[in-house]
């Protein structure tokens, strides 16, 4: 259990919220403004997550920038833009050297091998990088590329991506073996299931967990969400809104008031927003840590559906939506239950006026 527990009169277990400890991304900002945040902040991180400054980018941030010139943004802008924002990540991982601990993120779906020796030419670019670059580990999807990293640098801490999917002990016992995994971040939807949490948490796996990122279907690890990127098909449409704006009330996320109850199985809370503007990922954690439920939700969660709500709802009524709006028996709902609930329509029919809720009521389907 967390070194942070201590005992409540009635003997409750109960997490000091001033012990908990974050994963942060690096989004692409000014690089010292982002290490005085951090300084101010150092007790709390374990580490920051950084985008390699590939120009090719080997993680979904990429997307970010697809996306802007598929909705017919200037190339020469976009371009521009991720330029700097690399140029910026490069700056921040030379300045942060033995400042903070930085986790470089490789996202499975995002490069494409078609033999063997192309998967070991990648690994040791990766390898080069890290020598470079002086960081200290990598965040890690999939198994060939980690087992060969793990034989290639053995002091190289890998951590496995929520994309990486493991769901059961075997499993995690054979990445531990093999590509010598010091953190484990299982995907996304097992928040739901906090029993298998505690099981792999007893074992003796370290685990990390994403807290703010939303997703009903294990994304970007459902079976759509892989086909979709793979057709070429544009993310931000396939991210979260498969049932409409009540998807907002049953997604994988978990309010910074329900870190209670994850404290003695979760040892890093991972803070989504690689791509986030300006101060969001401490605005982030700042709200987690004092566990304030007067934000509005669509400023601390990051999805797709609630992407898609900026834009077909005025703001003022997004900012009405706040924290303490979403209901507890939220944190164990089963979406094999809506269809007899009927909790999100209730909600929505409270905070969302009449002639707005038909416009989210479709399906997205990928063929």
């Amino acid at each position: 259990m967390n070194s942070g527990v201590y005992k409540m009169e009635k003997g409750d277990v109960v997490m000091n919220p001033d012990c908990r400890i974050y994963s942060v991304p690096y989004n692409g900002v000014d690089p010292e403004w982002f290490l005085q945040e951090v300084a101010k902040r150092k007790k709390h991180i374990d580490h920051v997550y950084c985008e390699l400054p590939f120009k090719e980018m080997i993680s979904h941030v990429r997307f970010t920038f697809d996306d802007r010139k598929s909705a017919g943004e200037n190339p020469a802008n976009v371009d521009a833009m991720r330029a700097l924002y690399l140029k910026n990540c490069f700056e921040f991982l030379r300045l942060s050297k033995g400042k903070v601990r930085r986790i470089c993120p490789v996202n499975a779906m995002c490069y494409p091998f078609a033999t063997d020796e192309e998967v070991k030419n990648f690994v040791v670019t990766l390898a080069r990088a890290a020598n470079e670059l002086q960081i200290e580990g990598f965040i890690l999807s999939d198994y060939r590329v980690a087992a060969l990293l793990h034989a290639l640098l053995p002091e190289v801490e890998i951590h496995t991506s929520c994309n990486a999917y493991q769901w059961n002990l075997r499993q995690m016992e054979i990445w531990q073996e093999k590509c010598g995994v010091a953190v484990f971040n299982p995907p996304r939807e097992i928040l739901r299931t906090p029993t298998r949490l505690k099981e792999m948490h007893d074992a003796g796996f370290k685990l990390k967990c994403l807290v703010n990122e939303a997703c009903l279907m294990g994304c970007p690890n459902s079976f759509n969400h892989n086909l979709s990127i793979a057709m070429g098909r544009r993310p931000v449409l396939l991210s979260c809104c498969q049932n409409g704006i009540a998807d907002l009330f049953r997604a994988n996320w978990i309010l910074p008031r329900w870190q209670k109850h994850y404290d003695d199985v979760v040892d890093i809370y991972k803070i989504a927003g690689r791509n986030a503007a300006g101060d969001y990922p401490f605005k982030t954690i700042d709200a987690y840590l004092a566990e304030d439920d007067s934000l509005p939700l669509a400023e601390l969660m990051i999805s797709g559906t609630l992407m898609f709500a900026s834009y077909m709802l005025p703001g003022e009524i997004l900012r009405k939506i706040t924290i303490d709006k979403v209901p507890d028996k939220l944190l164990t709902c089963e979406c094999r239950e809506c269809e007899r609930c009927g909790l999100c329509e209730k909600i929505l029919s409270e905070l969302i006026p009449k002639e707005y809720r038909e416009s989210f009521r479709f399906k997205v389907k990928v063929t």
